[in-house]
């Protein structure tokens, strides 16, 4: 088409719109909801996606975490109250893993066990975790005051520990705890860092076995395991219930993420052997990703499919529109005819009208998606994360609209009898 003509028709267009302006702006609205929600809907997704791939990827993709879950309690009498339970991971287990599995970067054991721990008078319930040094900085526990744990502290079987900056909030105290001796269980350990507030969230808590409530507590690992041991003894109501978990959980760290899986199901069949109970899970981190990463894009794929309908609804609106602007205008198409416009002229103009309503509401839905995706720190937790590949589709899916809800009414006015359409009143 000639650029000049499609100028005019645009003029006319414009001009024709501007005519009924609170009905071009009712007839936009539906485009304009229609484009934000569909730009705030994909940045949503994304901003939701990169939030769970952060939040797996803190665990490591080329990591495996092996834990201990306690068995199904059979029926016991109670006669056999105060047995001692052993279940979970164990050292022939970490041997062996070192020993026979190729590929394998660290083994990091853990043990975890909940302790009533003091300061002064007052007491709270803490989750002790006996660490390696190396586990602290590959989860990214971040100390803002002191220092972290450290290979000498290992060496000298030293009595220290870093604590959760909440902890002391929660012991009812807000003087500086470096230094000074926390008493967990009946034995002190010093206090030599602070960790930050944050806390292991979502996926990261489960499958690092972290509970909710619990404060965190991290103490050397070969400290626990050479001066304390793994026996734990919790008394209530005049009994005691005592367990004996050599191996709350190990890291295994592999060289690349393309040993992860064959290296998991070679942990798999060395646990199976050695655990009848079966009193471990294996989580994978990078399965969870890939699982996770697809199951967001199919939930963002169906809200943007949700958020698609209000554009169909405004294209429905302009084709009404479109449809009585044709009947007002009968008179006006029967006179352009006379003058020796052709079908395809009258086409043209009712179809750039429609590109026109279309055009101008995709571009305030634009703005308007760009301004609600600002709120959505406030309102979810996270950012929402805009691109211009979502607003281009966003404003091509309202193009496309506008063009297809515009075809018939174009083509109803064409057909009009050019003498039938002069004597319209």
């Amino acid at each position: 088409m000639n650029p000049q003509k499609s100028l005019e028709y645009l003029r006319l267009a414009l001009r024709s719109l501007a005519g009924h302006k609170l009905r071009t702006v009712l007839t936009a609205l539906g485009i304009i909801i229609g484009v934000a929600s569909v730009i705030v809907m994909l940045a949503v997704g994304a901003g939701a996606e990169r939030k769970i791939l952060q939040e797996i990827g803190r665990l490591g993709i080329t990591n495996i975490i092996l834990n201990s879950v306690e068995p199904p309690q059979k029926t016991r009498s109670e006669e056999q109250e105060g047995f001692i339970q052993s279940y979970g991971l164990t050292y022939r287990d970490e041997k062996q893993i070192r020993e026979t599995l190729p590929g394998i970067k660290r083994v990091l054991p853990v043990h975890k066990a909940k302790k009533t721990t003091w300061w002064g008078s007052r007491k709270v319930e803490a989750m002790v975790n006996a660490v390696r040094p190396e586990q602290m900085a590959m989860f990214g526990l971040r100390v803002v005051r002191g220092r972290a744990l450290n290979e000498m502290d290992s060496y000298q079987l030293a009595r220290v520990c870093v604590i959760r900056g909440s902890m002391m909030k929660m012991l009812g105290t807000f003087e500086d705890p470096l230094g000074k001796a926390l008493n967990v269980d009946g034995t002190p350990y010093r206090i030599v860092g602070v960790l930050a507030d944050e806390e292991f969230v979502g996926y990261q808590r489960k499958a690092l076995s972290v509970e909710a409530q619990a404060p965190e507590i991290y103490v050397p690992y070969e400290t626990v395991r050479r001066r304390v041991g793994t026996r734990s003894i919790r008394s209530s109501m005049g009994k005691f219930e005592a367990t004996d978990v050599e191996l709350s959980q190990m890291v295994v760290a592999v060289h690349t993420p393309d040993d992860v899986l064959l290296t998991a199901k070679l942990l798999q069949r060395i646990l199976e052997k050695n655990h009848e109970d079966r009193d471990y899970e294996i989580v994978v981190p990078l399965e969870k990703l890939e699982s996770k990463r697809k199951a967001q894009q199919i939930i963002t794929t169906w809200l943007v499919f949700i958020a698609a309908i209000s554009l169909l609804v405004g294209g429905i609106g302009i084709a009404n529109i479109m449809i009585s602007s044709v009947t007002e205008r009968t008179k006006e198409i029967g006179i352009r005819r006379a003058l020796g416009a052709k079908q395809r002229h009258v086409m043209a103009q009712f179809i750039t009208e429609t590109v026109a309503i279309s055009a101008l509401g995709g571009v305030c839905g634009i703005f308007c998606g760009i301004a609600l995706s600002q709120f959505a720190p406030a309102v979810l937790g996270y950012d929402a994360i805009l691109s211009t590949s979502s607003i281009g589709l966003a404003f091509g899916i309202a193009m496309v609209v506008g063009v297809v809800s515009g075809i018939y009414p174009a083509y109803r006015a064409a057909k009009l009898d050019p003498i039938a359409a002069l004597r319209h009143e």
